[in-house]
Parts: C-alpha cells; sequence; structure tokens
C-alpha cells in the first residue's frame, strides 16, 4: 500500500512539475492575439475567468479549515477527505488559471498591468501542488503546515493583485491621497490659467483621458496600446504607430477616428464616447505642429480657430470663462442624456453626434411612462433643436416643457390635438426655428404675428388649419424669403 502510494504520489509530481514549467513558458513567451478574430473570441472564454476564480479561494480555505481540524482530531477528519478536498481545489485553480491566461491572450490588459497577478498565481499553483503532493506523500506535519501557510500567504497576494487591476488600488482612495490629489489639481488648473500651462498635459491629455484611456490605459491596453504619456503614443501598439509627430496619415490615432461610426477599427468604438468637432480638430493640429512633450502653451502659436477648445480647459478671461461653463454644461447635458438612453432607450436621439443637441420623436413614446419621460427630459429642454409630435395630443405639461426650448430648429405637429392658446405659448420667442408643420392642427390667423417674430423660419407647412386666405397673404408679404404651403398654395 505504501508503495503504491509513493509510487502515485511521485508520478502526480512529475506531472504537476511539467505543467507548471508549461504554464511559466506560456506565460513568458505567449503574447495576446493581435488578429481581431481570434482577440473577440479568447476575450469572451476568458470573461469567464472572474465568474469562476472564487470557487478555487472558497475551497482552498475550507481545505485549510480542515487541515487544522485534522491536525487536533485525526479520528474525526479523515486524512482521505482533506486530500481530496484539496485535489478538487487544485483541478478548480488550474481551470481558473487557464481562463485567466486566455482572457490576457485575448489583448484585453497589458503585460505590465497583468504581469504580477499572473506569476503570482503561478506561485499559488506552486504552493497548492507542493501541499497536495506532501500531504498525500505523508511528508509530515511540519512540511504541511509550512507549505499551507505559503499557500494562503501567496493567495491573498495574488487576490489582492486581480483585484487592483478591476478596482484599483484601494489606498488610492485613501482620504489623505484623495485631498492631495485635489490640491495638485488645483494648482495645475491655476498654474494653466496664468498661461504656464503644458499643451499635451493641459490641452491633450483631457481629451484621451476621457475618450481613450478606458481602453488603452495602465490598467487595460488593447492591442497593446498604452495612451496615458507621451511616450506610450509615440510607441504605438501591436497595430501600429499612434502618434506620429508632423504626420497625420501616419498616425493611427486620427486616421482610425475618422473610420464610419460602423467599421471595426474605430476609434472610440460606436458604443463609446466620441469626440466633438472641436476636440478632433484640435488633436489634428496637434499631430500636424509636432509638439514636443513640455511645448509650453504660452510659447505656442494656436490658431484662433482652437480658441474655443482652447478656452474651455484654460485661460482667465471672460472668453475663457464662457467657454468652460459651456464645457461643463455639456458635459452635464451628456451625462443626463445618458441616463435617459438607460432607462428610455430611443426617446431621445443627439441631432448632431456627441454633441449637446438632441431630437424627440413621439413615436418612440409608445411603451414607456410619459409621465416619467417627461420629468426625465426636463434637463435637457433646451437643448431639443427638433420635435415630431405627430398624431398625438399635447397637454399642458408638454407644451410647458417644449416651449423651453431656445435652440428649437424644426417642429412637426401633424395633426395634433391641442388648443390655440397652447399653440400660441409653444410659438412665442422661437428666433431658432427653421421649419414647422402644423398640418391638421387648430392654427387661425391668431397666429400669424408668432411666426412673423421668427424672422430666419425657412418652411412652413399649414394645410387643412384654419388659415383664411387674407392670413396666408399676409404671410408671404411679411415673409418673403419663406417657403408657405397651405390649402391655397396648392
Amino acid at each position: 500500500m505504501f508503495k503504491k502510494r509513493v509510487k502515485l504520489v511521485s508520478r502526480m509530481a512529475i506531472f504537476m512539475t511539467l505543467l507548471l514549467f508549461a504554464l511559466f513558458v506560456l506565460i513568458r513567451f505567449l503574447d495576446p492575439f493581435q488578429d481581431d478574430y481570434w482577440s473577440v473570441i479568447f476575450d469572451f472564454i476568458g470573461s469567464f475567468h472572474p465568474v469562476i476564480l472564487h470557487l478555487p479561494i472558497g475551497l482552498w480555505f475550507g481545505v485549510l479549515a480542515l487541515f487544522v481540524l485534522h491536525l487536533f482530531q485525526r479520528e474525526r477528519v479523515q486524512e482521505s477527505l482533506v486530500f481530496g478536498s484539496a485535489l478538487v481545489t487544485l483541478v478548480f485553480a488550474i481551470f481558473t488559471f487557464a481562463a485567466g491566461f486566455v482572457l490576457y491572450l485575448g489583448g484585453g490588459y497589458g503585460s505590465g498591468s497583468i504581469a504580477f497577478h499572473m506569476y503570482s498565481s503561478l506561485a499559488f499553483l506552486t504552493a497548492l501542488i507542493a501541499f497536495v503532493i506532501g500531504f498525500g506523500g505523508g511528508f509530515g506535519s511540519l512540511y504541511c503546515t509550512l507549505t499551507a501557510i505559503t499557500t494562503s500567504a501567496i493567495l491573498l497576494i495574488s487576490g489582492h493583485a486581480g483585484g487592483v487591476i478591476t478596482h484599483g488600488e484601494p489606498l488610492d482612495r485613501a482620504p489623505w491621497r484623495v485631498f492631495a490629489a485635489r490640491q495638485a489639481k488645483a494648482e495645475a488648473l491655476a498654474l494653466g490659467k496664468t498661461g504656464e500651462g503644458h499643451v499635451f498635459a493641459d490641452l491633450v491629455m483631457p481629451i484621451l483621458n476621457e475618450k481613450c484611456i478606458a481602453c488603452h490605459g495602465t490598467e487595460r491596453a488593447k492591442g497593446r496600446l498604452q495612451m496615458d504619456s507621451y511616450i506610450d503614443l509615440i510607441k504605438g501598439g501591436s497595430k501600429g504607430l499612434a502618434y506620429v509627430p508632423g504626420d497625420l496619415s501616419a498616425s493611427l490615432m486620427i486616421t482610425r477616428m475618422h473610420l464610419p461610426l460602423e467599421h471595426s477599427e474605430r476609434m472610440p468604438p460606436a458604443e463609446r464616447p466620441q469626440l466633438d468637432a472641436g476636440e478632433l480638430a484640435f488633436l489634428e493640429w496637434w499631430v500636424t505642429a509636432g509638439l514636443p512633450e513640455n511645448q509650453l502653451v504660452r510659447d505656442t502659436m494656436i490658431p484662433e480657430e482652437h480658441a474655443l477648445y482652447v478656452n474651455s480647459l484654460i485661460g482667465n478671461s471672460e472668453e475663457a470663462m464662457q467657454a468652460q461653463a459651456l464645457k461643463m454644461r455639456k458635459n452635464a447635458l451628456m451625462a443626463a442624456y445618458a441616463e435617459i438612453q438607460a432607462q428610455f432607450p430611443g426617446v431621445l436621439v443627439q441631432s448632431v453626434q456627441n454633441d449637446a443637441v438632441f431630437e424627440l420623436s413621439s413615436s418612440s413614446m409608445f411603451g414607456h411612462n410619459e409621465e416619467a419621460v417627461r420629468e426625465a427630459l426636463a434637463p435637457l429642454a433646451e437643448s431639443v433643436v427638433r420635435i415630431d409630435w405627430n398624431r398625438r395630443p399635447l397637454d399642458a405639461s408638454w407644451i410647458h416643457l417644449f416651449a423651453q426650448s431656445k435652440s428649437l430648429q424644426v417642429l412637426n405637429l401633424t395633426d395634433c390635438d391641442f388648443s390655440a392658446d397652447a399653440l400660441s405659448v409653444l410659438l412665442a420667442k422661437k428666433n431658432s426655428l427653421k421649419k414647422i408643420n402644423l398640418t391638421g392642427t387648430a392654427f387661425s390667423d391668431r397666429h400669424i404675428d408668432h411666426l412673423i417674430e421668427n424672422s430666419g423660419i425657412e418652411t412652413i407647412v399649414l394645410t387643412d388649419t384654419d388659415l383664411s386666405k387674407s392670413g396666408f397673404s399676409r404671410l408671404i408679404s411679411d415673409l418673403p424669403g419663406t417657403q408657405v404651403i397651405s390649402n391655397f398654395s396648392l
């Protein structure tokens, strides 16, 4: 019996040694897949790693408890129970490690951020194997105790490394660090406002931090590309050079931003926040200029067309403060828009991608609670530029909401049921209005003055309304540059 046991343990030791060697070679020499097809597949398979990783952790501490009980109460806790539980834990630990390594091969994480976690996990496997072989081979209580303590310690280290990758370093949230970071940020802002800011740090990095770092930062580097430093940009990734000073066409960070939204290589991807026109134009200028990392704002002739973007970040002039206020307002509107998209998908859409102007359609209201939608829309009412509200009642609450839009350009109320007084409220002070369709509504001659006030209006559709022929003639006379369509013009 003893010889069989020694033979079994010896074979297990040889097999496990070969397995550990193979895993070490894979970690050391196998890089993430760069082919998009395999990257997607491995990223999906590896996504199960976070689901199963807690299983071997829980199992090991169960084994540890059984082992301690076995040391003191051997007659109650059999050796076979401890050995069997440890063996099951080892099997699940190997599967968990394999899933984590496959996740790494998917290209979702940079080797720098994940290397310590992988090596410490491999060390955990090594210690666990040493415990299993030692306990199964009868190596003695001292050996098993030492390997059990070592296994537990390494597991805590590896688990902490994995937690940092997923959730960040816990100490980064310590009050003294948070307050120090706030103070440093305030000092940096003050430095920028006196004209001493750097072009890269104060004007380029805010764009990258907001639109790129989520996928191309220290903790997560898709395609082995990091974009959180000047050196990283020049270094590039597996697909090529992200930034080539002075060469737009060779800089992938720019060329991929111009790809169609539906393109698989579009950056940022369609589902991510996009750069607005000002941000993209500034990045293109910066790449073309080929400025060094330490280039000061005060020593740089930044073209006038980028003044709005620059002032939205630095500067203390009245124009700069206004630009910064506009940027803050836009960020708040985009955050509110994201919440509406999550709660009521499709009700509101962006009129211009990644810009804080929106379109509302009554056809997207079906299935949603109108009162809840109206409440959610309130913070965005001023920025609605188009309203299509056809063949639906328009009560006082909706009228009040629509009347708040200061940027409304297109208003389509075909066959919409509302009172003449409500229409007066809705049409008042809409200087931005370009097109309006009131077919089948209560529009009459009493509302003509409201339309005439909107001198920039280009198209008016008033078929099947209470407009008189004399009212039609007055509109034609007072708005000579406007196309007026009614029963009298057909």
